[in-house]
């Protein structure tokens, strides 16, 4: 039977020949592959339709242009989304900027003036309408721009109607909250928060606020996570019991802080850059996001927002955030090469033991890292055995466990899922091959995660990854980082009420000491 969505039929642009993991397959082995029944990428329907009768914040504003101000403006989320593609995004202007460090600023600049050059002479006429409209005036005048966000609501409030958040992780909390306080809804980059205290700190103002909000993983906007959402709720793989979450790069482990003072950048506010962490002097080797426990939760506070938001969301793990979750306790316990208390491990093996939600069952989620090709040890043996008892050939399990992906297991069978969870198969294949996999049944279609939101500012659907879900989902990944801190002592975490009830040491690194001046 010819199936009917294959890896040449893809919802995105990427081309055949390509394998599970998105990386280049020989022919022969892409012909093989073109066999599997796919559901890939970027979602390629039109944005929402937005009502003359919407109401929300903007509501009224809804045939006006939308003034944004972005934070961290040379940050990827906000380069991508509103630097060089803010044409794409409708009728919406880049009003105030703000980054801590101008030397990347000039980065922005540089491509609002190319643009407007070269596009003013273009043959297309997109083109020519974005230099006229968007990047010729960015680029004759620029937005005004501040160091310190604080400064930026303080004085300039009321030039903008919406916030993008893309500075370094440890200040993403800070400064949603600051917008959410201020009245304005906010797009923020990945990881939301990096302590539990932050993100129960950013759920409450969600829910009070009622403003629109976003987490950028961009994943959740393809029609392959949403159709993977709803294939996982409409019960297709039965009682899911076991989710694996896998990436291999590796921690930093570094066994001691960056050595010597070394002269402030003049471009750079090293205060601001710092932010609510407590003081050091400045040292470039401070600036590695993702390397250092004061500012970060590490890898797996890059990728597991991406890896593990399908199977949070689809077996509605933020359900125990809410009232009347009775008490209910998730069990965290933490593998690692070794305990490091100032960077993170080289491997790390978290396992979140989740009890049941209403009829769904009890479900362990369980994040394997390590070094280049491997995963923590003994984990890709454990994923090669699982890929093996669906009916997945040893010779095709590397285009299954690539650098990073998710198996989600149930008792019917198992959903394989790439990095941001945009491409989906179910295995065993022959079992699935009648699946509709190529339309969404009850989640909308959306153009991507940046259109979403500013469709939401508008007044159209909420989005899909707005902070009732991103920010439980990182107070859920925030405990698992801190259960690394203390490798093999289990820990009980109540979702209710935010509190580690067993152990009093790890329950000290929910939430940390904010420098004067500044809060969430």
């Amino acid at each position: 039977m010819k199936p009917r969505l294959s890896a040449r039929h893809e919802w995105g642009s990427v081309p055949a020949p390509i394998g599970f993991a998105g990386r280049p397959v020989s022919i022969d082995r892409s012909r093989q592959l073109c066999r599997r029944r796919f559901l890939a990428t970027v979602a390629g329907g039109a944005g929402l339709m937005i009502l003359p009768s919407a109401r929300t914040a903007f509501g009224a504003r809804a045939n006006e242009r939308l003034r944004l101000a972005v934070v961290g403006m040379a940050g990827y989320g906000a380069w991508h989304g509103f630097g060089e593609s803010l044409h794409t995004l409708g009728n919406v202007r880049y009003a105030v900027s703000c980054d801590v460090d101008q030397r990347k600023v000039q980065r922005v600049y540089e491509l609002w003036a190319k643009r407007a050059e070269e596009w003013a002479g273009s043959n297309q006429p997109e083109q020519r309408k974005a230099a006229a409209e968007y990047y010729g005036p960015l680029a004759a005048r620029k937005p005004p721009l501040y160091a310190d966000f604080r400064r930026m609501f303080d004085e300039a409030a009321d030039q903008f109607d919406a916030v993008v958040v893309a500075t370094p992780d440890h200040t993403h909390a800070i400064i949603a909250a600051a917008a959410l306080r201020a009245g304005k809804p906010v797009f923020a980059e990945k990881p939301l928060t990096i302590s539990a205290h932050e993100a129960r700190a950013l759920h409450r103002l969600a829910r009070e606020r009622k403003l629109p909000t976003q987490i950028n993983t961009g994943g959740a906007a393809s029609r392959g996570f949403r159709r993977g959402v709803e294939l996982i709720r409409e019960g297709l793989l039965g009682d899911v019991r076991e989710v694996h979450m896998f990436f291999s790069r590796g921690g930093r482990n570094f066994q001691s802080p960056p050595r010597g003072r070394q002269a402030t950048p003049q471009e750079l506010n090293w205060d601001c850059w710092l932010a609510q962490v407590r003081w050091r002097d400045y040292h470039p080797e401070w600036i590695n996001r993702i390397a250092w426990r004061d500012t970060s939760i590490g890898e797996l506070g890059n990728f597991g927002p991406h890896t593990a938001n399908m199977a949070f969301m689809a077996l509605n793990v933020k359900d125990l955030w809410t009232r009347g979750s009775r008490g209910e306790r998730i069990r965290v316990t933490a593998e690692c090469s070794e305990a490091n208390q100032l960077s993170y491990p080289r491997w790390e093996k978290i396992r979140w033991e989740v009890p049941a939600r209403g009829p769904l069952p009890p479900v362990a989620f369980t994040w394997h890292h390590g070094y280049p090709p491997d995963y923590a040890p003994g984990s890709r043996q454990l994923l090669e055995g699982i890929l093996r008892d669906h009916g997945v050939p040893e010779t095709e399990f590397a285009d299954f466990l690539p650098s990073a992906g998710c198996l989600i297991q149930g008792r019917e069978g198992l959903l394989a899922t790439t990095s941001h969870n945009t491409t989906v198969l179910l295995l065993p294949e022959p079992k699935f091959e009648h699946v509709d996999l190529g339309r969404l049944h009850t989640l909308p279609a959306v153009q991507n995660q940046y259109q979403e939101w500013i469709d939401a500012c508008r007044g159209s659907q909420t989005p899909l990854a707005r902070f009732e879900h991103a920010a439980p989902f990182a107070e859920f990944l925030a405990v698992g980082s801190l259960a690394t801190r203390f490798p093999g002592e289990p820990i009980e975490f109540e979702p209710e009420t935010g509190q580690i009830t067993n152990h009093a040491r790890a329950a000290a690194f929910l939430e940390y000491d904010y420098r004067k001046g500044y809060a969430i």
